[in-house]
């Protein structure tokens, strides 16, 4: 009975911060975008919306057992590294894709 219990409190919390950083803070992304003028919308690419969906398998997949370490925590904060590495690369290789004029030679 114990451990039913804990899938449960595991499932809500799993679902309750992914459905916070898809609708909550996205969309004040998306509101003070448009006060300093940068346009964003919620048009999620392949690679965003992957990503979330592996950082949603890996916590779900770590907390599958119920118990936490200093290791888990260790691989779950590499995780957050390569995501922001790929992210940042991803996003240097678009500037620098459209800083060179490669984008604008194709029709």
């Amino acid at each position: 009975m114990h451990h039913s219990n804990s899938d449960i409190s595991l499932g809500v919390a799993i679902g309750s911060s992914t459905q916070i950083s898809m609708f909550v803070v996205h969309s004040i992304c998306v509101v003070v975008g448009w006060i300093m003028g940068h346009p964003l919308d919620l048009n999620f690419q392949l690679f965003e919306t992957t990503t979330l969906i592996m950082t949603v398998l890996v916590v779900a997949f770590m907390l599958q057992d119920g118990t936490s370490n200093y290791f888990k925590g260790v691989i779950l904060v590499f995780c957050y590294l390569i995501v922001a590495a790929n992210l940042f690369s991803s996003t240097l290789f678009m500037e620098l894709t459209f800083v060179s004029g490669f984008a604008e030679d194709k029709p």
